[in-house]
């Protein structure tokens, strides 16, 4: 009993033990809970008593730059000065200190960079991208009804933010994008609003001595996004904008919030991960109505900022590829405007013009009275007053004026003039207005000196692409496509109202040729069919077929030789000369005589040469989306699928491949398309042997100081077996294109001082539209280094050759002809 009563004692004690160790534990806690709110945060809390508070808001880390092959910067963060407004500051007569902002900056040259998503013109017409999910939300953000018209909200807006009807809606809307903006921002007063990046030294001096009438604004540094080459990369690179609600649905395990940046495509997008950085943080202190009072010096987290990515690409060679490729397209247009086959007018110049708004309707229905723009406008509401209110009937009815001749080219020119599109730096205007030229000599004036471009007549020819390639490594050098855009427009600030016009361009200036736009590659296949003769042993390199014009032996419709068109013909030829000369019927017959398989055989190095798969780069291409299809090349099931999808209920007969089907495959007809950037590699694979590398922009990435964290490493997709015999017989072919005393290309390379490896192609796509040109090569022809496919849509001229043109013009940059050498720090990107 005693031993029990000491054991009951003991545990006891134990328990006072844990009980008093408990309490000093609870009491060091308070102790120390106390000394954070009284000490460590006392300011903090006496703030929040008084009114104010402490808040953590992020600071955007730096975007990676981007580099081409050479250290040439092509996509850059630009720290400079900017005007950004203060949401937290509480202004009487907020649209007047605006609107004096607004004037300041204009008349300064300034670039604003918010503006209302709805044009400020009559008819008002959203500015979105066509996307219903970002009309939603703008108007969910303010608060605007979801079923409201573009007018209903422009006025909705107009009555609420108290603007004037004295204020002309132009100055309206600007006053209203700004005021929108800050409406925004209504929960979040503290974020500061970008209105105009890297400003002036004038401008800087007005706001800081006026400062006082700006109570909203102020200057501070601000890092932006820039494209220094534009145009000629925007394809390439892309452009980053604001993260949307899908795009962060997507990205929700990496940390994004809706005030990000993000890539929106080509490389931005494809190197989204390595190029933006990690954000950093800093505190403000804040009133309790959320306006801001002053930064906290020395407390949050430096953001790191983001990776660089070096490219294959060589911007100088890239320039020369999209100039070259504009330069032709000029040439060809003044060629046509010269008659012959498929020429065209004067008068359809200007109509073509009118009808894809490159002299803007919309502009002159909104013009002063007392302008050449204003007699046109009162010349269209005299026929139909409505016409204000419906672009598209006003742009006929100007139209029919110009075509009845109650509105005059010369009137179609000053409007442009008018309008901003073309200067009179070289007084043409000035010589039109006083009848000393005419309309016709003004607008070749304006059409050589391409301020009136190919793009803005949208007259055939009006576009083109050029791919260069490394054959060695698969690397893209050059990839242009025509025409472009502006990617600084649609960066920092997205400008709705460029993107509208280009998506409404009929040039269709967004899409990526290079890798979207396939056409048919007409004789540029044949040396394919070549191979597979050779390879097969249907024919050997001394095999002659005689010319017979037409080939009827796989039944009708006849296929017949370009040359056998008259009474020609090219006599017998074997393969390499077939390939000089482009005989046609060479390749009917070989295709043929490949058997009944022949089209087995064709498609397995139709495949072996890239023909059905994506060329790999890192950017969106065309056959990335086309998971349906059975297949991408001519064949059998090609021809099955597009005629199931063309027609409601095929026959048999309808869906049967035939002989016809196999003989015009051999020659790039049928139903071969390709982009320019897959032909590009097939003629690579051919020139390095049979080697198919997969195709890539990216070369290397370094973090901020330089050091290397990953670089491209080589990717072998197929190694075709190819006999010497097969490879020296099409060389020498392609070779005798350029060279030999028939080939097709002899003129275009006479004296040229680099040996090329050439085939040209064209394919009809339409009978009243000219045959699409193509052309592909190799150089230098005893070592090559590069090749390059050019191909240029309804471009097929008598008078002008623009492809081979084209591609001298990219081969002189890159073999450095009659040029000073750039004295180019070499990064180590490209064998």
């Amino acid at each position: 009993m005693k031993e029990l009563l000491r054991n009951f004692v003991k545990l006891d004690n134990y328990r006072l033990y844990i009980m008093h160790g408990v309490i000093l534990l609870l009491f060091f806690i308070l102790i120390i809970k106390l000394f954070s709110l009284q000490i460590a945060k006392g300011e903090y809390f006496s703030q929040e008593v008084n009114g104010t508070a402490l808040r953590e808001v992020e600071v955007e880390a730096s975007r990676g730059t981007i580099y081409d092959r050479f250290g040439r910067a092509l996509a850059v963060n630009n720290t400079a000065y900017a005007v950004s407004l203060d949401p937290s500051t509480g202004v009487d007569n907020l649209n007047t200190v605006l609107l004096d902002l607004i004037n300041v900056l204009e008349k300064n040259n300034e670039k604003i960079v918010i503006s209302l998503p709805i044009t400020s013109t009559l008819p008002h017409e959203f500015l979105f991208d066509g996307s219903e999910s970002q009309e939603k939300r703008w108007k969910e953000n303010m608060n605007l009804e979801e079923s409201f018209t573009a007018e209903q909200c422009f006025d909705d807006l107009k009555e609420r933010f108290d603007i004037d009807n004295s204020i002309d809606n132009v100055t309206a809307g600007k006053i209203m994008g700004l005021r929108c903006a800050l409406y925004e921002k209504r929960y979040s007063k503290y974020i500061p609003i970008p209105v105009a990046y890297n400003i002036s030294e004038k401008t800087l001096t007005t706001l800081r001595e006026q400062g006082s009438s700006f109570p909203c604004a102020f200057i501070d540094n601000q890092s932006n996004r820039e494209y220094p080459y534009g145009k000629y990369f925007s394809h390439i690179l892309g452009y980053i904008g604001t993260i949307t609600d899908d795009e962060l649905n997507k990205n929700s395990n990496k940390d994004y919030s809706l005030n990000d940046n993000i890539g929106k495509d080509g490389i931005e997008k494809a190197y989204e991960d390595s190029l933006r950085g990690t954000n950093g943080s800093q505190y403000i202190e804040v009133d309790s109505s959320g306006r801001r009072i002053t930064t906290v010096e020395n407390e949050g987290t430096n953001p790191t900022p983001g990776n660089n990515v070096y490219l294959t690409v060589d911007a100088k060679l890239q320039q020369i590829a999209y100039d070259a490729l504009e330069d032709a397209l000029t040439d060809a247009q003044l060629s046509r405007l010269s008659g012959g086959d498929y020429g065209y007018s004067i008068s359809d110049v200007f109509k073509s013009m009118i009808e894809s708004d490159n002299i803007r309707i919309k502009n002159i229905l909104n013009a002063d009275d007392d302008t050449t723009q204003g007699k046109i406008k009162k010349y269209i509401l005299n026929q139909d007053k409505s016409a204000v209110d419906n672009l598209d009937n006003a742009r006929k009815i100007l139209l029919k004026g110009y075509e009845q001749n109650a509105i005059s080219a010369s009137q179609l020119l000053i409007a442009m003039y008018e309008q901003g599109l073309i200067t009179d730096n070289d007084k043409v205007i000035t010589k039109l207005k006083a009848g000393v030229i005419s309309s016709s000599t003004a607008l070749l004036t304006k059409m050589r000196s391409q301020e009136i471009t190919p793009q803005m007549t949208a007259m055939d020819p009006c576009t083109g692409s050029v791919v260069v390639n490394d054959v060695n490594s698969g690397a893209v050098l050059a990839a242009a496509t025509y025409p472009s855009y502006d990617n600084n427009e649609l960066v920092n600030s997205f400008n709705n109202e460029y993107y509208l016009r280009l998506q409404n361009d009929p040039t269709t200036p967004m899409v990526n040729r290079p890798y979207q736009e396939p056409r048919a590659p007409g004789s540029t296949f044949k040396m394919i069919t070549a191979v597979a003769g050779l390879e097969t042993g249907t024919i050997s390199p001394n095999t002659t077929i005689y010319d017979k014009g037409t080939f009827k032996d796989a039944g009708k419709p006849y296929a017949r030789c370009w040359i056998g068109s008259g009474s020609g013909s090219h006599g017998s030829v074997n393969v390499s000369h077939a390939l000089e000369v482009s005989c046609n019927y060479f390749f009917y017959t070989l295709a043929y005589k490949m058997g009944s398989d022949s089209i087995t055989k064709l498609n397995n190095y139709m495949r072996a040469f890239g023909l059905d798969s994506p060329t790999g780069v890192e950017i969106y291409e065309l056959y990335n989306s086309m998971t349906d299809y059975p297949t991408h090349i001519s064949s059998p099931e090609y021809k099955e699928y597009v005629t199931k999808q063309r027609y409601d209920n095929p026959s048999s007969s309808d869906l049967k491949w035939t002989a016809g089907d196999t003989i015009r495959t051999a020659i790039g007809q049928s139903y071969n398309n390709y982009t320019s950037s897959i032909l590009s590699k097939y003629i690579a694979t051919l020139a390095n042997g049979g080697t198919r590398y997969k195709n890539h922009f990216m070369s290397k990435i370094t973090d901020p100081n330089g050091n290397s964290t990953e670089e491209y490493k080589e990717v072998v997709e197929n190694k075709i077996e190819l006999k010497k015999s097969t490879l020296d017989a099409i060389y020498k072919g392609m070779y005798l294109v350029t060279t030999g005393s028939k080939g097709t290309l002899r003129h275009s390379f006479a004296d040229y001082p680099i040996n090329v490896a050439a085939k040209s192609g064209t394919a009809q796509e339409s009978s009243k539209r000219s045959e699409h040109t193509i052309f592909v090569a190799f150089a230098p022809y005893e070592s090559p280094q590069i090749s390059i496919s050019v191909l240029i849509p309804y471009g097929n001229n008598s008078a002008t050759a623009p492809a081979p043109t084209v591609a001298k013009a990219v081969i002189s940059e890159y073999m450095q002809l009659n040029t000073t050498v750039e004295n180019r720090s070499y990064n180590t990107l490209v064998k």
